[in-house]
């Protein structure tokens, strides 16, 4: 069961961080996860400066939950809720305000804005204009979106994945043009 942190331990690791630990791949060595690795890795992890200052605010909004789920493992989850809420906001102000997610989603893609060579942790090589990737969005964005949205109790480590992966889709809605624009989206 979650408890309320008492004052005294506010700034301790929650114990559930304290079992992860980093390799390095070089020696094959592995130590303990640290605070600074969880900033480190989020640091990385921007929008470009195109993409509109609301929603860039927005996603640091989620960039330090992720970073305070070391004191707050849950915060993983409240990290990947405002990540998703994100996208789906970025989607409104880019296409179009009274869609639905998934058909937001459907509608970026249709529109050429993302395609799966935008997804950096993809690793098999993609055809440039491949959206095999991006289509499986559609269903899962919105599913995984609604499922922190309506309560539960699974915890997982997934903050700084789900950052990655809502980042590389909100850069494309603004790196790229939109193409085929005559296309529409079944109502």
């Amino acid at each position: 069961m979650e408890e309320f942190k008492l004052l005294a331990s506010l700034t301790n690791p929650d114990e559930r961080n304290l079992y992860w630990a980093v390799i390095d791949r070089s020696t094959g060595t592995s130590r303990r996860l640290e605070l600074e690795d969880i900033y480190n890795s989020v640091s990385e992890i921007s929008l470009d400066e195109i993409v509109p200052e609301d929603i860039r605010s927005q996603f640091n909004v989620a960039k330090n939950v992720a970073v305070y789920s070391w004191y707050c493992y849950p915060f993983h989850q409240v990290c990947e809720m405002k990540a998703y809420s994100t996208v789906e906001y970025a989607l409104k102000e880019r296409l179009e305000k009274n869609y639905p997610f998934p058909k937001l989603i459907t509608k970026a893609i249709n529109f050429g804005l993302i395609q799966d060579t935008g997804f950096s942790h993809l690793r098999k090589p993609v055809d440039e204009d491949s959206v095999e990737y991006c289509k499986s969005l559609i269903d899962i964005m919105p599913k995984l979106r609604n499922g922190l949205a309506h309560g539960g109790t699974t915890l997982h480590a997934g903050a700084v994945g789900t950052l990655r992966i809502c980042a590389d889709f909100i850069n494309q809605l603004y790196r790229n043009e939109i193409k085929n624009e005559s296309l529409v989206i079944n109502e």
